[in-house]
């Protein structure tokens, strides 16, 4: 199947809405009177920031909260995901210690809608894995800060919303040419250090303004470009699991059976043990550009004519390094534990040492070892939206308007990997018996000494994603006059298409093997859907040995001592062999992109189109002379999906072509109702609106993978349904002043259909595999809960302290209804994702001309998802503290420098208990410094 980059090529039909959208602006060109333009923007550091966003909050007939930025090109953080934990109910993901993904409200990044200037923005995601494709979470950190004027988290739903965002939907609102009649051109320059990589980085960004054909005609260019060194460390158990006794098989260490479980504390339950502990140096060299440029045309006070345009790109170069020890599910005559292992009051190994005897006929698969693997290759991320639009007063009643818009992701993830590993170790020990939980690993080798090395593997696994949706939607609203103030209606077509390709290709050089004597070549290919495995070389273990030292001698030690900005307790090992791609050029890297070289199992195209129409009423009324507005609404939806792909043949573990389609109709009513207890000052808002979401289009794929080595798999599920909430909100807002207000809202939200995760047994080819796939959850989840926000400047005070203020927000979160329970322990996990508390504490400085912000972001634990093993991670309790001050220099110039992490915070997971940590990061400080400059 290939993947095809689709171009929206002119037509008739396009060139027929262009006509549309222009006529009625020609028709009033002549005769209409000057445009109107808006005042100049006063902006005032901080203070006017935070006035826009109350004004936002204020008058939205929905709950909303905003962040404004500050003057054009002064967003107040370094991106869109950082920037947005700072609204009640939004909780953050990071990916090297930048903000990378939210949730809103509890639910999960991929059910969150993000709209660029009204248009779709689609995911950038691509796992190098055999089933990890992708995820329809938005990559935040490609879009650059310095494009956006203002970012609304939309939290109750109107029925002219476009459907997918269950948890809510967060709107990017660029600078467009119109904000202001004065041109202008900004800019700034900066640099960014990373402690831990001990890098200087550049980050460039300008953004212009011109108004041309008598003030008609505005055009928009802003640009950025910089380069990242994202540097971050984890001291790492991949899972923890039981092990059995030696003979003793799978079903008497199982679930509900615990005799032939390793149990050294004998308590009837076996002893959990770590699985794959390992150390990793994750280097991420990144490049990213952007551009975003908007044309409007206004030729009357009636019309207007917009084309927007958003590009962004994301370039990384892998080379990141990780030491990990093989494991086993089961002890052998060979493979046993030392006296000296322990367990912990958790029932987890605390210290542990496997020890191996020599066998018979060693091999990989039944000796002990460690690995050195290095994950090279490129990422390349790129997105683009654009909109074609116009807005038409027909008359002082009747407003038309009609939009057609593309949005374009690509991501091609090129990863290879280099494994060399040494097999044959006498012993390996894994210490956790230190203040962070973290393993201390010891060898019976040298790390740093490729000598030993008698297994060498290359693995080429690119995967390339194309996503594409076309829209198109017709709009209007009449003003109606008396309680009926207005009447909105339209109709919306959506076709997403989702094609992912996924290559694999390894050659492994194996020089340990089962054979006295004899080493061998080993390649994976797939030829026209079929695995092909072969033994291209067989001589001596010397021959092979020989070869692998020629390959293994580029190897180097990397650039910085592992985890030199944090803190594991303590560790046997700072440096290691880096397997670079120096090795991987010297060893051959397989070819995987011939025709018809591509994984069927994990090979896909998925397409929804839905149609959408909606009626919406906005009604007003006075009662005990005060404000009540009331919008009232329903939208009706199909969605329908076709899924094409590849079903495995069990028994022979061949592929055929196969799809499937699926069709879903859904009403979803919506009310908002805002009343003025007190003008303008104190406002009392009641929602209850429905809200329906298509699941990721890669779980509903007919996909399969499978991992041969832990006899684990995954697939899609064609069957998979879209899921649907209610949500309720009842919230008290008191605006104080024109900067300070105080707000407090409870909600709740029921989802039905939610995704759940379900491992099964199935045999393919003779083999049992533990199988992962997704289903409906039959069962309501509901989460309640509780949110506060407060901004106050302290203008009352004295002196230098009436320039300082404070922001705050807490958000509650509880789930009622998910059923997941431990595999082992029976207990209740929590809904996926959500935190039951979380903070952010905010002191501001602005006296017009000098501006400090020191900030604290808190959330508690929260359930990650399932791992491997049937446990589930869990992300412990995170908080981090970041800072920034800047400095008004004359008219047209600002310093600033701004610092991030600034306690070395680190984050932790572990697998449902305290006693069995499963990650420790650290990423270090960042220090952000530069110029702006407004002209």
């Amino acid at each position: 199947m290939a993947s095809k980059a689709h171009l929206w090529r002119c037509s008739p039909a396009s060139a027929a809405l262009v006509i549309a959208l222009v006529s009625p602006g020609l028709a009033h060109a002549q005769s209409a009177p000057a445009p109107a333009t808006n005042a100049d923007i006063i902006v005032s550091g901080i203070r006017q920031s935070l006035a826009n966003a109350l004004n936002t909050k204020r008058n939205s007939d929905q709950v909303v909260d905003a962040i404004s930025a500050e003057d054009v090109g002064k967003f107040p953080d370094k991106n869109v995901g950082e920037a947005l934990q700072r609204i009640t109910g939004v909780q953050i993901s990071r990916a090297g210690g930048e903000g990378s993904a939210v949730s809103i409200r509890g639910v999960d990044p991929g059910l969150i809608r993000v709209e660029i200037n009204g248009q779709s923005t689609l995911s950038t995601a691509a796992g190098p894995a055999a089933g990890s494709a992708t995820n329809p979470a938005v990559e935040f950190r490609d879009i650059p800060a310095e494009f956006i004027s203002r970012l609304e988290v939309v939290k109750s739903a109107t029925a002219d919303m476009t459907e997918g965002g269950l948890g809510g939907t967060v709107r990017i609102i660029t600078r467009r040419p119109f904000d202001t009649k004065k041109d202008y051109l900004a800019g700034s320059v900066q640099g960014v250090y990373g402690t831990l990589g001990d890098r200087l980085d550049p980050k460039f960004a300008l953004i212009g303004s011109h108004l041309f054909a008598n003030d008609t005609l505005g055009v928009l260019l802003s640009a950025t470009y910089e380069k990242r060194s994202l540097w971050y460390d984890q001291a790492k158990t991949t899972g923890w699991r039981q092990i059995r006794k030696v003979g003793a098989t799978a079903a008497q260490c199982s679930q509900t059976v615990q005799t032939g479980c390793v149990d050294l504390n004998n308590d009837g339950t076996g002893d959990f043990y770590p699985d794959i502990p390992r150390y990793a140096m994750y280097r991420e060299r990144t490049e990213r550009y952007a551009m975003n440029g908007i044309v409007e045309w206004r030729p009357s006070d009636n019309f207007r004519l917009f084309f927007d345009n958003t590009y962004t790109r994301g370039q990384q170069t892998l080379n990141s390094q990780l030491m990990q020890i093989n494991t086993f599910s089961a002890l052998t005559s060979a493979l046993s534990l030392s006296n000296d292992t322990s367990v912990n009051a958790g029932n987890a190994a605390s210290y542990v040492q496997f020890q191996q005897t020599p066998v018979a006929n060693p091999n990989s698969t039944n000796a002990l070892g460690v690995s050195y693997r290095n994950i090279n290759g490129t990422i390349d991320r790129q997105t683009y939206t654009g909109t074609l639009g116009s807005e038409w007063h027909v008359s002082p009643k009747l407003t038309l308007r009609a939009r057609g818009g593309y949005s374009w992701a690509r991501a091609f993830n090129d990863e290879i990997d280099v494994v060399g590993t040494q097999y044959g170790l006498t012993s390996v020990t894994v210490d956790y018996r230190n203040s962070a939980g973290a393993p201390n690993i010891s060898l019976s080798t040298d790390p740093t000494n490729p000598a030993g090395i008698n297994n060498l593997q290359i693995q080429h696994k690119p995967r390339l994603n194309v996503q594409t949706e076309r829209n198109f939607q017709f709009d209007g609203d009449y003003d109606v006059g008396g309680f009926l103030k207005q009447i909105k209606f339209g109709v919306q077509r959506r076709v997403t298409d989702l094609n992912s390709i996924y290559h694999d290709g390894t050659v492994t050089y194996e020089g340990y093997t089962a054979t006295p004597g004899v080493g061998d070549i080993k390649t994976r290919t797939w030829v026209t859907g079929t695995a092909v495995d072969a033994v291209t070389s067989t001589g001596t273990n010397a021959a092979i040995l020989s070869q692998i030292q020629s390959y293994v001698k580029y190897a180097d030690l990397g650039d910085h001592n592992f985890f030199s900005t944090g803190n594991i307790g303590s560790t046997n090992i700072q440096r290691w062999l880096n397997m670079n791609m120096g090795i991987a050029n010297a060893a051959g890297i397989p070819t995987t992109y011939t025709t018809n070289n591509w994984s069927p199992g994990d090979t896909y195209d998925v397409k929804q189109k839905n149609w959408a129409g909606y009626v919406s009423t906005k009604w007003g009324f006075t009662p005990f002379d005060r404000n009540l507005a009331v919008v009232v609404g329903a939208r009706v939806i199909r969605m329908e999906t076709i899924a094409s792909g590849y079903n495995i043949n069990t028994s022979a573990g061949t592929f055929a072509p196969v799809s499937f389609t699926g069709n879903h109709t859904y009403v979803l009513p919506s009310a908002n109702l805002r009343y003025e207890l007190v003008p303008n000052k104190l406002i009392f808002r009641a929602t209850a609106t429905s809200v329906a979401a298509a699941p990721d289009l890669a779980k509903i794929a007919p996909s399969m993978s499978l991992n041969t080595i832990a006899q684990t798999g995954s697939r899609g599920n064609p069957k998979l349904s879209p899921y649907t909430a209610q949500q309720y909100d009842l919230g008290l807002e008191w605006y104080i002043s024109r900067v300070n207000y105080l707000s407090a809202t409870f909600w709740r939200k029921d989802i039905q259909g939610f995704p759940y995760k379900v491992a099964t047994t199935e045999n393919y080819n003779g083999t049992d595999f533990t199988i992962s796939t997704y289903y409906n959850s039959a069962a309501p989840v509901q989460i309640n809960g509780f949110e506060a926000g407060l901004v106050y400047g302290f203008d009352f005070l004295p002196g230098l302290f009436k320039n300082m203020g404070l922001q705050a927000n807490y958000t509650y979160a509880k789930d009622r209804g998910f059923t997941t329970t431990g595999y082992y322990s029976g207990q209740a996990l929590g809904f996926p994702g959500l935190s039951r508390h979380s903070y952010n504490l905010s002191a501001f400085y602005d006296d017009g001309r000098l501006n400090a912000r020191i900030s604290y972001n808190w959330r508690s634990r929260y359930n990650i998802g399932p791992e491997r093993d049937n446990l589930n991670a869990f992300g412990r309790p995170y908080g981090q503290w970041d800072s920034s001050i800047s400095y008004r220099i004359g008219d047209h110039f600002t310093a600033f420098v701004d610092l991030v992490n600034i306690t070395n915070a680190q984050r932790i997971e572990d697998e449902e208990s305290a006693y069995r940590v499963s990650t420790v990061e650290t990423y270090g400080r960042r220090v952000y410094f530069g110029v702006r400059a407004k002209m």
